[in-house]
This record gives structure tokens, sequence and C-alpha cells, in this order.
């Protein structure tokens, strides 16, 4: 392998969990930026953060992050 398609692949892998970052974050940035309140914010972080894996957890949190 030469040093080309190592710099590639590493950047490869470095845009990838930078995308997974920013997906997995993104519910807590939302509440943050839709101005929610202390208990909400604290609701959907540990949504997110603890629940995340599951699927399930982050659509919770995304939810509880954007409604009115």
């Amino acid at each position: 392998m030469d040093a080309g398609n190592l710099i590639f692949l590493h950047l490869k892998y470095i845009l990838a969990w930078a995308i997974i970052i920013t997906i997995v974050l993104a519910p807590a940035w939302l509440a943050r930026q839709t101005k929610k309140n202390k208990n909400t914010m604290v609701w959907v972080r540990i949504h997110s953060w603890l629940l995340g894996w599951t699927g399930i957890g982050w659509l919770i949190a995304l939810y509880l992050a954007v409604k009115k």
C-alpha cells in the first residue's frame, strides 16, 4: 500500500467519525439552539448519550429537542 492510499484511508475514517459524532450530538445541539429549559436539556442529553446507541433513545432525544 503506497502513502497516497494510506493517507486517503485515514482521511476517510476521520470523516466517518466526524459524521457519526455529529449525528449523535445533534439532539443536544438542537435543544440548545431552541432554548429549551434546563430540565428538558438534561433529559435530551440522558436519552442521547445513554440510550442513543439504541436508535430509539436517539429518536426520543431528537423529539424532545425539537418539540414545542
